[in-house]
């Protein structure tokens, strides 16, 4: 679980406390959250990132499920500091279920590691305060268990008790920040990237990097002490300060706290174990120097693996010793201290293999090798009785070909195309005739009787009047829609397939919004309601939220129409506030904010909604001020610096989805 420990800046280790506990979840909610409504931030941004980010990062360790190290563009590489004895190292007592007992996994080991932890701070005017939290932080998802291992870079900014709605600029040795302060002056920008199980390449791209380290005199092999403040290197800009600006404001430092071990051991990546007969192929890959494959009891023995000078590439070919062998094998770098290890399955090669797999347009031709007998199965196709090519007529070729043996081992081989002729481009569809129905035959059997007596010859009769032609039914149209309401810039299907003696489809609009539609002359067309106005407009629009009415009618093979079906779409329309702290500073800023949501909707808005803001201050004409978007938690926000010449003092907002507000503006 990620501690709350990041919350604050580091701290001498003497003086640190351990908060609550949050997990990776409650933290990115609590990232997200910040830009919520009402706390006056939905300004608070990234506005420089860092672009040299880190570059590299080792082979995971086996014995804690974590890299074994990153790397940066100055070559320097980190690694986990976990001697809890060492206060280099940063780690609390609290930290470790049994801190007499040496660090294990997962049974006594910390929740939260770093690779790098840097802080500083900032005294406000006031008695508040800015707090920078820069690190690469190894850390679980959920419990400390084998799976849940996350590795995350963060920045983080905290204010408290600073000037009260205004906005603060940051800058520090990775980029540049903005934040907005509420009416107690607080405001906090976090950004963590990425926390996912397993997924340790994606902190690379944090804005972490290069790492933080003391100009001068740091402890050997180490980055920096945790309890002294210090003067830093590692800005890829040399601004190696934390700064603020804003509201009067003018404060820099270049002190910080750090942490971080460089990293002395390489790791070791096992790519790969093979049994071949009575062998064990094995490969790995590390930038050490002393490599050994875990010997396991009856099996084989402990053995060192080889290299080529100058390469990274290992490798041994180890004996087994007994019938069986292994499900995994572990490599050790034992030149790393402490050692490290990596995991690998071992895998038993296939006694098949596909040695042809080729489409000509008419046949699929396949063969195949076999050491473990015939014949083998084609998925799909049929048998290979030998190594001889067989052919089947196909149509549609599979994209690759798969053959199973008896013993179960299986080989693939992607198809290869030729030749063939082009594919005929498609006809138009024929539209089906009706369902004509059962079919019902009766008589012509021969059911034994008594023998037949001669009968007279059957006297003529007149010819039988042809019977009237039945008339048909005539066609009666039901309409139907999937949905009873739809939101602006959604869609519906219709349904009108319940109709009866229906030979053609005609549906219409008779009011409300137009729409458009699609597939408008068959049985189920897709109506979309237009957005109720375009971030382009440059005038307010006149808004109709009205039902929609559509039609239906269907039309008789002898072409007779039914009488109308009616449907009705109720427009759904967002609900939009305007932020109470809504402001106007003459030649210095114009800001509002406020909300949209769409009642019952919980998904993500696709595309997004937009709002049009309009000044519609009272004795001059209205006047289109700008747009924004709406973001996934129903929050936007319209910021302009300079502000317009003229005061605002009221605003019109204008959302895509129909809804509407006007609200003040407070002039300073």
């Amino acid at each position: 679980m990620l501690k709350a420990r990041l919350l604050q800046p580091p701290k001498p280790v003497a003086a640190r406390r351990t908060p609550g506990r949050r997990t990776v979840a409650t933290l990115a909610a609590v990232a997200l959250t910040a830009t919520g409504a009402g706390a006056a931030i939905a300004a608070t941004e990234v506005t420089v990132k860092n672009t040299d980010h880190l570059t590299t990062v080792g082979p995971v360790n086996a014995e804690h499920g974590f890299p074994a190290w990153y790397g940066d563009s100055t070559g320097t590489r980190v690694e986990l500091c976990l001697d809890l004895q060492n206060p280099l190292c940063g780690l609390l007592l609290d930290e470790i279920p049994a801190p007499e007992s040496p660090i294990s996994f997962p049974e006594n080991f910390p929740e939260e590691a770093f690779y790098m932890l840097a802080g500083s701070e900032l005294d406000l005017p006031g008695g508040g305060s800015a707090i920078l939290t820069l690190g690469l932080e190894a850390a679980f998802s959920n419990t400390v268990t084998a799976g849940d291992q996350v590795v995350f870079g963060r920045q983080r900014i905290v204010v408290k008790e600073g000037p009260a709605n205004t906005t603060l600029t940051f800058q520090h040795p990775y980029g540049t920040v903005t934040v907005d302060t509420d009416a107690s002056g607080d405001g906090r920008l976090v950004e963590d990237i990425s926390p996912a199980n397993g997924n340790f390449t994606t902190a690379l791209k944090s804005n972490i990097g290069p790492f933080l380290k003391w100009d001068t005199g740091a402890p050997e092999g180490y980055l920096g002490n945790p309890d002294v403040e210090h003067k830093v290197i590692g800005s890829p800009s040399n601004f190696n300060q934390f700064a603020a600006t804003g509201e009067g404001i003018n404060l820099s430092t270049d002190l910080f706290t750090v942490q971080g071990k460089i990293a002395t051991n390489h790791g070791v990546q096992a790519d790969q174990a093979m049994v071949n007969g009575n062998m064990i192929d094995v490969f790995a890959t590390s930038g050490g120097t002393q490599l050994q494959v875990e010997g396991q009891e009856g099996m084989f023995a402990t053995t060192p693996m080889v290299t080529d000078d100058g390469s990274n590439r290992f490798y041994a070919r180890i004996q087994l010793t007994g019938e069986t062998a292994p499900t995994q094998i572990k490599i050790t770098n034992i030149s790393d201290q402490p050692a490290s290890s990596n995991i690998v399955d071992v895998t038993k090669p296939t006694g098949i293999s596909v040695t042809q797999a080729t489409y000509d347009g008419t046949q699929l031709t396949v063969a195949a090798s076999s050491a473990v007998g015939w014949p083998l199965a084609v998925t799909g196709m049929g048998d290979l009785p030998d190594t001889q090519p067989v052919s089947w007529p196909v149509k549609a070729p599979p994209s690759k070909v798969t053959v199973t043996a008896a013993n179960g081992d299986t080989a693939s081989l992607p198809v290869m195309v030729t030749a063939g002729a082009a594919t005929p481009i498609g006809l138009e569809p024929t539209t089906p005739a009706p369902d004509p129905g059962p079919v019902t035959e009766t008589g012509g059997g021969t059911t034994p009787t008594e023998p037949e007596t001669p009968t007279q010859p059957e006297t003529p009769t007149e010819p039988e009047t042809p019977a009237e032609p039945e008339t048909p039914a005539a066609p009666e149209a039901v309409a139907t829609a999937a949905s009873a309401s739809v939101a602006r810039g959604a869609s519906v299907v219709l349904d009108g397939s319940t109709s009866t003696g229906a030979a053609a489809f005609t549906w219409s609009q008779t009011s409300g919004p137009k729409v458009t539609w699609k597939d408008e002359t068959t049985a189920t067309p897709t109506v979309t309601v237009p957005y109720a106005v375009k971030t382009s407009d440059t005038a307010p629009a006149t808004l109709d939220n009205d039902p929609v009415q559509l039609q239906l009618i269907v039309t008789g093979e002898d072409g007779t129409q039914s009488a109308p079906a009616t449907v009705e779409l109720a427009i759904q329309t967002d609900t939009v506030t305007i932020g109470a702290d809504a402001r106007y500073r003459q030649g210095r800023e114009f800001r509002v904010n406020g909300t949209s949501t769409l009642a019952g909707n919980t998904a993500i808005l696709t595309p997004a909604t937009s709002v049009v803001i309009y000044d519609n201050t009272p004795g001059r004409a209205i006047k289109k001020l700008g747009t924004a978007q709406v973001d996934t938690l129903g929050n936007w926000t319209l910021r302009m610096r300079p502000p317009p010449s003229q005061a605002v003092r009221s605003v019109l907002v204008q959302s895509t989805r129909g809804g509407s507000a006007t609200g003040t503006v407070t002039n300073r």
